[in-house]
C-alpha cells in the first residue's frame, strides 16, 4: 500500500505538534510543582498519568509508516483530546496560584532557560481566552524573554524586530483564532503608546503611584481582549512593559535612600519614645507599628531582590505619615512629640547635675575638671558675596531656612522644597549649620560646609550654563556663557583640589560616612564639569 508525500508530511506535521504540546504540558506540569513546594510545601491536587500517556504517543511512531493515513491520524486526535483534559487540570490548579507567586518563583530561582519560559508561555497561549490573573502571568513572561539588556547602561530593551516577529508567531500560530477588527488593533497600540509617554515623563517616585500610570497600563491590557493576540499589540505591550521596569528602578534608587535616612530617623526617635511610652499617646503607637511592619516586609523582600512598587508605596507613605506628625508641632502632632523634647532636656539637665555634684566641694582636696576650650565660631560665609556663587548659595541657603526645623537632612533634600537643587542630605545639614548660631566642632567642619554649598551652589550655576549651551549647533552662544562657562571650569578644579584636600585630611582610615559624603559630592562636582566641558569644547571648536 502506497502513501503520497503529502500525507506522510501531514501526518508527520501533525504528530510534531503532538509532541511539542505533551511537552509543553510536561513542563509546566514540573513548573507547578516546583511552585507548590517552594511556597506551599505540599504538591498539585491533580493526577495525570504522563507516563502512560508519553508511552501511547511515542506508539504512534511504529505506526507511522504501516497504518493508513486516515487510521493513524485518528489516533493523533484521540491523543490530542487525551491532552486537552490533561490541559484543564493542570489549568484549574494554575488557577489557585495568584500571578504574584509565579514572578516571586522565578525572582527566586533566577533561571535564565529561555526553553523553560518559553514552554510555561506556550502552555498560556493554548487557550483561545485566559483570565485576568493568566494574563498577568503571560503579561510577565513576556516580558521575560523578549528583553534584553543594554552593554551601555544595563536598561532593558526589546528584543531585535525580527527576534520578536519570529517569537511572537510562534506563540500565536499555536491555536487558531478569529483576528480582531483592524480598527481596535491601532487603538490598542495607540492606547499603550501614550501610557509608555506617561511614563517616560514620570520624575518622581511617587508619580507612578499618584498618576495611577501602572494600574492604568494593567486596565488597558485587562481590557484588550482578542486583540492582546496580534504581533504589535505584543511590542507594544513589551515595550511599555520594559518602560515601566527602566523607570521604576530609576526612581528606585533615589527613593530607597530616602527611605533608608527616613527610616532610621525613625527608629531613633522609636527608641527615644520607648522610654517614656506615656508621651505617646495609643495612634502614634498604631502608626509606629505599621510602618515597622511596612519595613519588615519591605528589608525582607528587598533582601531576596523582589521589589514591588505597592511595598514601596506603603512604606513611604507610612514613613510620610509619621514624619508629617512628627515635624507639625501642636494641632497636627496632637501634642504627643512636643512632650518628647522637655523629657531629653531634663535628662541633659539631670546630667549636668550629676556632673556638679561629682565636682569640687569645700573641704574636699579635688577640683573639678577645668572646663573644655570654647569651640571654634563659624567663620562668615564669604562666598555669599562670590560674583560666581553667591545668587546659587544664597537661594540654597534661603530655601533650607524656609522649611521646618524638624524635617530632617533626607527627607529635606528629596522632598519638593529642595528638590530643584538636587542637594545631598549632607549639603542640607551644612547649610543648616551655616546659618545656625551655634558653634562648629572644629575649624575642620565649619571647612567642609562651606565646601558642600560651594560645590552645590557650582553644580546649579553649571547646569544653567550647560542647557543654554545645548541649543542647536546652528545657533551661535552667547560670548558671555562661553565666559562663564569657561570661569565654571576654572572654579570647578579649584574646589576639586579642595575636596581632595578634605579627603587626604580624612584619610582612609577615617569615618566612612565622611568619606562617602565627601566623594559623592566631589563626584558630582566632576560630573558637572565634564558635561560643560564638553560642550563648551564643542562651542569654541566650532566658532573657529
Amino acid at each position: 500500500m502506497s502513501t503520497s508525500i503529502v500525507d506522510l508530511k501531514t501526518l508527520h506535521d501533525a504528530y510534531t505538534r503532538l509532541t511539542e504540546k505533551f511537552k509543553t504540558f510536561w513542563t509546566f506540569h514540573q513548573f507547578l510543582q516546583g511552585v507548590h513546594k517552594t511556597f506551599f510545601g505540599d504538591t498539585p491536587g491533580y493526577q495525570i498519568d504522563f507516563q502512560g500517556l508519553y508511552d501511547q504517543i511515542k506508539s504512534v511512531t511504529t505506526v507511522l509508516n504501516v497504518q493508513p493515513p486516515p487510521v493513524v491520524m485518528d489516533q493523533i486526535h484521540q491523543l490530542d483530546g487525551r491532552l486537552d483534559i490533561v490541559y484543564r487540570a493542570l489549568s484549574a490548579d494554575d488557577e489557585k496560584i495568584a500571578a504574584s507567586w509565579v514572578r516571586r518563583f522565578f525572582e527566586k530561582v533566577r533561571t535564565e532557560d529561555e526553553k523553560l519560559l518559553l514552554a510555561i508561555l506556550r502552555f498560556y497561549f493554548h487557550a483561545r481566552q485566559v483570565s485576568p490573573e493568566a494574563l498577568d502571568k503571560m503579561d510577565f513572561l513576556v516580558t521575560l524573554v523578549g528583553a534584553r539588556r543594554s552593554l551601555d547602561d544595563g536598561r532593558y530593551l526589546p528584543r531585535f524586530p525580527q527576534e520578536l516577529t519570529k517569537l511572537f508567531a510562534a506563540l500565536l500560530g499555536l491555536v487558531r483564532r478569529s483576528p480582531a477588527p483592524a480598527a481596535e488593533l491601532t487603538a490598542a497600540v495607540k492606547a499603550l503608546g501614550l501610557i509608555r509617554q506617561d511614563i517616560d515623563g514620570c520624575d518622581r517616585f511617587e508619580d507612578l503611584t499618584e498618576k495611577k500610570i501602572l494600574d492604568s497600563l494593567r486596565t488597558v491590557k485587562h481590557r484588550l481582549g482578542p486583540a492582546y493576540y496580534d504581533t504589535n499589540v505584543l511590542s507594544a505591550i513589551l515595550e511599555a512593559n520594559l518602560a515601566a521596569k527602566n523607570r521604576f528602578q530609576v526612581l528606585y534608587r533615589n527613593e530607597e535612600r530616602r527611605i533608608f535616612e527616613s527610616s532610621q530617623q525613625l527608629l531613633d526617635i522609636e527608641r527615644e519614645l520607648s522610654r517614656r511610652p506615656e508621651v505617646a499617646d495609643a495612634d502614634l503607637q498604631e502608626e509606629f507599628r505599621r510602618f515597622r511592619q511596612f519595613k519588615e516586609e519591605f528589608d525582607k523582600n528587598r533582601s531576596e531582590g523582589e521589589i514591588r512598587h505597592g511595598q514601596v508605596t506603603r512604606l513611604a507613605e507610612a514613613i510620610e505619615q509619621l514624619m508629617t506628625r512628627l515635624d507639625t508641632g501642636g494641632e497636627a502632632a496632637g501634642e504627643a512629640l512636643p512632650e518628647v523634647l522637655p523629657v531629653l532636656e531634663e535628662e541633659e539637665d539631670l546630667s549636668e547635675a550629676r556632673e556638679t555634684i561629682s565636682g569640687y566641694f569645700p573641704g574636699r582636696d579635688t577640683v573639678a575638671a577645668p572646663p573644655e576650650p570654647p569651640k571654634a565660631a563659624r567663620t562668615p560665609p564669604v562666598f555669599l558675596s562670590d560674583s560666581l556663587l553667591g545668587e546659587g548659595a544664597s537661594k540654597i541657603l534661603y530655601s533650607v531656612e524656609m522649611l521646618r526645623v524638624g524635617t530632617g537632612s533626607g527627607q529635606a533634600a528629596y522632598g519638593t522644597s529642595l528638590s530643584r537643587f538636587r542637594l545631598e542630605p549632607w549639603e542640607v545639614r551644612a547649610a543648616r549649620q551655616i546659618q545656625s548660631e551655634e558653634p562648629v566642632s572644629g575649624l575642620e567642619d565649619s571647612v567642609t560646609d562651606f565646601l558642600y554649598i560651594e560645590g552645590a551652589a557650582l553644580r546649579l550655576v553649571v547646569d544653567e550654563i550647560a542647557q543654554r549651551l545645548k541649543a542647536p549647533s546652528g545657533e551661535p552662544a552667547l560670548a558671555g556663557d562661553l565666559d562663564k562657562a569657561g570661569e565654571c571650569l576654572v572654579r570647578a578644579q579649584d574646589l576639586d583640589r579642595r575636596f581632595r584636600q578634605a579627603l587626604e585630611a580624612t584619610g582612609p582610615g577615617g569615618p566612612p560616612e565622611r568619606l562617602n559624603e565627601l566623594t559623592r559630592s566631589r563626584f558630582r562636582l566632576l560630573r558637572a564639569f565634564s558635561g560643560l566641558w564638553l560642550l563648551h569644547n564643542a562651542r569654541v571648536s566650532g566658532a573657529e
